[in-house]
């Protein structure tokens, strides 16, 4: 973002597909660019960010220029603030730190101002749609990274074990002649997808899936375990999925939230264990 000093103009660089750009790009008729603010910092309205949200009150026009791909920077067009919903918040990822929290991202939806063409040659993205939209994924392709998380990245020795939990445990629902499949959600007015590691159609279970057995990941999968099934009808059970017994004092957190576990012995066999069953005494 450089506002210029001598003309009423902003000037916008995107360059999609890099960090600093990951959410940028041509829905069909806005393009989405993300705020400024990187490394571990949360994206505030302020310096740059409000300059873009306030140009149409300053008198000024957004100017955007695509620096990818290759090294020339080409200008596409006049562009202004879309008024119904001028930008959305997104999870963005602290870069070379997977571990660590997301930040709060900004990413602004421009519209083209009257006779700037559409660009062309330029990064498809999804749009911001005002429904639901849940579609399924191919069982055997992984989700981790997660969507949003640092593109390029490679995975974490714990998101690589579960994904062979997962994969495991899908061939072996499989092989009894269950119903399995794999999903992602994009909730109304939110640009990040969420992933639904598994729904079991046979029992009406969904499956989220953990590569360690520690609190932090158990409060995550929780969390995930409260928010996912509300885009199902009926609403399904909920269910961890974990490389081995949880400790008792996590055992009763998800008893007394009402969700089942299960775990991988080490001969290969899955072990289940119901809400009422995990709760101490």
């Amino acid at each position: 973002m450089s506002p210029s000093v001598t003309t009423p103009n902003v000037c916008l660089f995107t360059s999609p597909g890099t960090h600093d750009s990951q959410w940028d790009g041509w829905t069909g008729d806005a393009y989405h660019f993300q705020g400024e603010g990187t490394g571990a910092r949360e994206q505030v309205m302020m310096r740059g960010n409000r300059t873009v949200a306030e140009h149409a009150a300053d008198g000024r026009a957004l100017r955007l220029f695509s620096t990818a791909p290759g090294p020339a920077v080409r200008y596409l067009g006049a562009y202004r603030l879309a008024q119904d919903i001028p930008y959305v918040q997104v999870a963005l990822p602290v870069v070379g730190a997977p571990d660590q929290p997301h930040r709060t991202g900004i990413v602004f939806r421009l519209l083209p101002e009257d006779g700037t063409p559409a660009p062309t040659g330029v990064l498809a993205v999804e749009p911001l749609r005002p429904e639901t939209v849940v579609r399924e994924r191919d069982l055997d392709l992984p989700f981790r990274p997660g969507p949003g998380d640092e593109r390029g990245r490679a995975r974490t020795v714990i998101e690589d074990s579960a994904e062979q939990l997962l994969r495991g445990y899908s061939t072996h629902l499989r092989s009894l002649g269950h119903d399995v499949r794999r999903y992602t959600v994009v909730p109304a007015h939110e640009l990040v997808p969420l992933p639904i590691d598994l729904v079991d159609h046979s029992t009406n279970d969904i499956v989220v899936c953990l590569g360690s057995v520690t609190r932090p990941y158990v409060r995550a999968a929780l969390g995930a375990l409260v928010d996912l099934p509300r885009f199902f009808d009926p609403r399904p059970r909920r269910v961890m999925l974990m490389p081995s017994r949880p400790r008792p004092d996590l055992a009763d957190l998800c008893g007394r939230n009402d969700i089942a576990v299960i775990w991988q012995e080490r001969d290969g066999r899955f072990e289940r264990a119901e809400p009422a069953d995990l709760t101490q005494t």
